[in-house]
This record gives C-alpha cells, structure tokens and sequence, in this order.
C-alpha cells in the first residue's frame, strides 16, 4: 500500500472537542494505519515501534497485513496539527527493548493511548514466544493505567488469557478490541467484561448490533486504504440507523474512551 500525504487536521482537540456546527457530522476513527481522507476527521494513528526506522521517525510496517509509512512519530507531531497517535509493540513482533521508547512516547501529549498491543496465539512461535507476548500485554497495560490512557487490542485465539489477565488486573481505563471479526457470543462476553470493540471493512452483523445495544461500538480503518464514512455506511445499513444517529453516537463513545 503506497503511503497517501498527510494532511492537515482542523484544530479539534480529543480532550474537549468544541461545539460542533448545525448538520455538522463528524467522524471518528479509533485505529488506523494511514492519515485520514478528509482532513476535518479524527483519526488515532497507530505506531508500532518494531523497527529502527519507527523508532527514529519512520513507522513501517513489513507485513503483508501492516504495511504503512509516513514521515511522521509522536515526536515530530508538530507537522501536523492536532496529530493524535496511540504507540505499542505489537505482538506479531515482541521485543521487550522497545517497551523504554514506548514508555517515552506514550507520556507525549499527541500520544492518546497505548497501542497496539495483544496476545496473537496464530503468530506465536512457542511457548517461550507466547509467554514474552503476555509479559509485554502486561507492561502495557500497566502503562497505560500509569498514563491514564485506553489500550488499543490485537486478539487473536487468546481470549481466555486476554480475560484472565483483565479479571487480575482490574483495570480502570477502557480496553478497545480493534477490528472485532468475531461472532455474537464472543463480542457479548467481552462486551459484558467492560471492554469496547471496534469494527472495520469485515465484521459479524450481529455482533456489531450486540456492541451497539451495550453502547461500546467504535470504528475503524486499521491498515485498510479507505474512508472511515465508507466504514460508517456499512455499519449504519446493518444497524438500519441513520448515519447522522451513528455520527453522533459513536462520536460520544469516542469522548468516553479518549479523555
């Protein structure tokens, strides 16, 4: 995927966005790979720091399914306005030696939460691989209580430790399962541990209505090239609600969870 130029988003903090204009709607996109289409959306951009070049300014992601660059860290922000990021190791590549760069970036004022982070039992090698995943999930979300900031969650075959590890902890701040592709009784157990889930392009209809009912839904591009409106259109036909209900609610949520 071929990296689009950033562009310049309107003066709208996360922490107190101001009133918004008559049949203004606005957007939110909780997890992406890219900067927004439309400059006046909001948009959380993820940077994985698994690389050297993320770590000096460059984020890129090698896999076929994170491919993103842009000449843009938390630190060099000033770019663009109003830039927000969320920064994690994620757990396809676990290096314990990012988790100082993480804890650096994450107290800067552009980073909004912590992320993305996770337990990934596909990609895991073995036991040892799958333990050091755990112990990072762990840093994180110790960090992002530190912070007082939500967590961003890649989950993938993990669920009973991904719970396991919330029921220990006990945690304060929102957890956000991004690109929720599981079906209705996941989406409710999770939903009734506390947590939010975020839908992108592939989705369970019916989770998505159950996410919708507990008030917990948000959306997302991830590493999809596209328009968070495309992603709203999707969900605002298979919830058959209007775009400006969904606007407006999910808008909320987002302020819940950004703070």
């Amino acid at each position: 995927m071929s990296p689009m130029g950033w562009k310049r988003i309107r003066s709208r903090t996360l922490t107190g966005l101001p009133e918004k204009h008559a049949n203004e709607m606005i957007y939110c996109d909780i997890h992406s790979h890219q900067p927004p289409v439309h400059s006046e959306d909001i948009t959380v951009i993820s940077i994985d720091l698994h690389t050297p070049s993320a770590c000096s300014g460059r984020m890129r992601h090698d896999s076929a399914h994170h491919r993103c660059e842009s000449g843009l860290s938390p630190q060099n922000s000033s770019t663009v306005e109003n830039a927000h990021f969320s920064v994690g190791i994620h757990p396809w590549h676990p290096d314990i030696h990012l988790m100082e760069t993480v804890r650096k970036y994450a107290r800067m004022p552009s980073v909004v939460a912590i992320g993305e982070t996770g337990l990934d039992k596909i990609t895991a090698k073995d036991k040892n691989s799958f333990e050091l995943q755990q112990e990072l999930f762990l840093m994180h979300v110790r960090l992002a209580e530190e912070t007082g900031k939500p967590v961003i969650i890649h989950c993938v075959k993990a669920w009973d430790e991904l719970l396991h590890v919330r029921k220990s902890i006990k945690p304060a701040l929102p957890w956000i399962i991004h690109g929720f592709r599981g079906h209705e009784i996941l989406a409710k157990q999770l939903l009734d541990a506390g947590l939010y889930l975020s839908f992108g392009t592939n989705y369970n209809p019916q989770a998505l209505k159950a996410a919708w009912e507990k008030r917990r839904l948000l959306a997302e591009t991830d590493d999809k090239n596209i328009d968070i409106r495309n992603i709203y259109k999707l969900i605002t036909k298979d919830l058959n609600i209007s775009e400006e209900k969904l606007s407006e609610t999910i808008e909320a949520f987002f302020r819940s969870v950004i703070r």
